[in-house]
C-alpha cells in the first residue's frame, strides 16, 4: 500500500511576506553612496564575509509622495497570511489620507522610515530606540487595514509607539505635546527611585567604582552580547535623569580619569565601531547592525556625558576639551560629529544625537562656539533642519536651538 505525502504549496505573495529575512536588506540613503553590506546566508561555510547586493532596496522616504494609488491598487490580505495584533481598520478609503496621517506621526515621534521600490505599500521604520517594523496596508471591506510588524528591538516600547501610530492613522486626535515627549534611551522606563535606593545602599565612591568596573569587564570580553549589554550600562549610568553617579561616569567618558578603557572604547565606536567586535563576530550576519548599534549608542552616551557635564557645573570637564587632539584635530570628534550631521538624511537618529553633543559644547564657551561656527557649522544646521521638519522632530528641535545659540554671539 502506498502512502501518499501531501506537500503544502504557499502563493508568492505569501512567501514573500511571510518568510522574508529583513535582515538581508541593504538600505540606499540620499547624499552618500552605499558602502555597507549584509553577507549572505546562503554563501559557503569556508567563504569569508562578501559584499552582497539585496534583492530588495529600501529608499528615503519622501513626506508627500509615498502613495500616488488609489484604493484598488492596494494589495489584498495575502492567503493564510496572519495579520499581526498591532493593525487596525481605517474606515476611509483613500490610502492617501491615511498615509499622510502615518507619515506626519512618524516625524512627531522622530521614527525613521524608507519605502520599498518593490512594494509601494510598505514602509520599514526604525525608532531611537533601534526597533526595526514595517508598516503595510492593505485592502479591507470596512476600509483600509494597517499593520505594524516588528523585526527586531524593544518590544515593551514598539507597542506605545504602535498604539500612537495606529490612532493617528485612523485619525484621532491626541495631545501632541505628550506624544513628542520622547525617551532619549530605551532603558529609561526602569525608575529613577530605583536607583536611587540601590545607590543610598552603598557609600558614593564604592558605588561609583563598582558600576564602573562593571562596564570595563563587560567591553573587555570577546562576545558581542556582553559588549553590547555594557554600553548599554554605560548609557544609564550617564543618564543624569536615572543614575546617582552621572558625573564620575562622564568624567570616565570624557577624560578617562581612573577609567582609560571606557574613553578608548568609546572612541572606538565612535571612528570605527568594527573594532570593537571579536574576530569570531566580524564575519557574521549580524556584525553591521552591531556596528551601527554601537555607534549610536556611543553618541548618546557622549551626548549625555556632555550635558552632564554643563549641568553639573564642571568646567573642567568641558574646557579640556578644546585643547584636545582627539576632539578638535584633524579627524577628530568633532570631525565625525559634523560628519554625523551632514548625512541626517541618512542616517536621522545619529544625527540627532551629534546635534545634541553640538548643541552643548556651543554653549560652553565663546572659544568653543566661535571654533565650531570657522567650522561651518550652521550651514550644517541648517540643512540638517530641514530633513528633520521633514522627517524627525527631535533634529529639527536640536537643530533650531543650535541656530539660535549661534546668533546670540
Amino acid at each position: 500500500m502506498k502512502t501518499k505525502i501531501m506537500t503544502l504549496e504557499f502563493s508568492p505573495a505569501y512567501q514573500k511576506r511571510a518568510f522574508a529575512d529583513p535582515s538581508r536588506n541593504t538600505f540606499d540613503g540620499i547624499g552618500r553612496n552605499n558602502n555597507s553590506f549584509i553577507p549572505s546566508i546562503n554563501r559557503s561555510l569556508n567563504q569569508g564575509p562578501t559584499n552582497v547586493q539585496a534583492t530588495k532596496h529600501f529608499s528615503s522616504c519622501p513626506t508627500s509622495t509615498w502613495i500616488n494609488g488609489d484604493y484598488h491598487s492596494l494589495p489584498e490580505v495575502p492567503m493564510f497570511y496572519p495579520i499581526e495584533r498591532t493593525s487596525t481598520v481605517v474606515n476611509c478609503y483613500d490610502p492617501r489620507v491615511s498615509a499622510n496621517r502615518i507619515l506626519s506621526c512618524l516625524q512627531m515621534l522622530s521614527i525613521t522610515a524608507k519605502f520599498s521600490v518593490n512594494e509601494e505599500y510598505a514602509l520599514f521604520a526604525e525608532t531611537l530606540d533601534h526597533a526595526k517594523f514595517f508598516i503595510r496596508m492593505y485592502k479591507d471591506r470596512k476600509g483600509i487595514l494597517v499593520e505594524l510588524q516588528r523585526i527586531d528591538g524593544d518590544s515593551f516600547n514598539f507597542i506605545k509607539d504602535a498604539h500612537i501610530l495606529l490612532a493617528y492613522a485612523r485619525g484621532e486626535k491626541m495631545d501632541e505635546t505628550k506624544v513628542a515627549t520622547r525617551r532619549r534611551s530605551s532603558l529609561t522606563y526602569i525608575p529613577a527611585s530605583v536607583m536611587a535606593c540601590h545607590a543610598e545602599k552603598c557609600p558614593y565612591e564604592d558605588t561609583t567604582d563598582q558600576y564602573m568596573m562593571h562596564v570595563e569587564e563587560l567591553i573587555k570580553k570577546d562576545r558581542s552580547d556582553a559588549i553590547l549589554l555594557g554600553i548599554e550600562s554605560l548609557l544609564l549610568l550617564t543618564d543624569q535623569e536615572r543614575s546617582a553617579v552621572s558625573v564620575a561616569a562622564a568624567d570616565a567618558v570624557l577624560n578617562g580619569n581612573g577609567h582609560l578603557a571606557i574613553k578608548d572604547f568609546i572612541l572606538k565606536c565612535i571612528h570605527c565601531p568594527r573594532l570593537t567586535l571579536s574576530p569570531k563576530d566580524d564575519g557574521f550576519q549580524y556584525a553591521f547592525r552591531q556596528c551601527e548599534i554601537m555607534h549610536n549608542t556611543a553618541l548618546e552616551i557622549l551626548g549625555n556625558s556632555l550635558q552632564t557635564a554643563a549641568d553639573a557645573e564642571c568646567p573642567s570637564l568641558l574646557n579640556s576639551l578644546i585643547q584636545s587632539d582627539e576632539w578638535m584635530g584633524e579627524s577628530g570628534i568633532l570631525d565625525v560629529l559634523f560628519y554625523d550631521l551632514s548625512n541626517a538624511a541618512d542616517r536621522s537618529h545619529d544625527a540627532y544625537h551629534a546635534a545634541r553633543c553640538l548643541n552643548t559644547l556651543l554653549d560652553s564657551s565663546s572659544e568653543m562656539k566661535s571654533s565650531l561656527i570657522e567650522r561651518g557649522l550652521p550651514n550644517v544646521m541648517k540643512e540638517s533642519m530641514n530633513v528633520g521638519q521633514r522627517r524627525h522632530s527631535l533634529l529639527a528641535r536640536e537643530c533650531d536651538t543650535a541656530l539660535a545659540l549661534m546668533t546670540d554671539l
